[in-house]
């Protein structure tokens, strides 16, 4: 994951330079699709600051703490409910 984490910001990144050619040196479509580049680079900045974010809260938290495995485990449930293990 760490890996992945940044090219959200690499393709943000392309967008964002592509956009200011089009919109600099370009005729009326070119502007058009420039604006919508500028988009597309705002999006993928948006995914990558919400990949980080998950990111970090993920390893901030370290592992689960033992007394909440305990509770899912199927023998902390009661004797009348009933499961299935294959």
């Amino acid at each position: 994951m760490r890996f992945w984490s940044p090219l959200p910001f690499v393709c943000a990144s392309v967008a964002f330079i592509l956009a200011g050619h089009l919109l600099t040196s370009g005729d009326r479509q070119d502007r058009s699709e420039g604006f919508l580049l500028l988009g597309s680079g705002l999006i993928c900045f948006s995914i990558g600051c919400v990949c980080r974010t998950s990111w970090g809260i993920s390893f901030a938290h370290g592992a689960r703490p033992e007394s909440l495995a305990h509770e899912r485990s199927p023998e902390s449930l009661s004797p009348d409910v009933g499961h299935h293990s294959e």
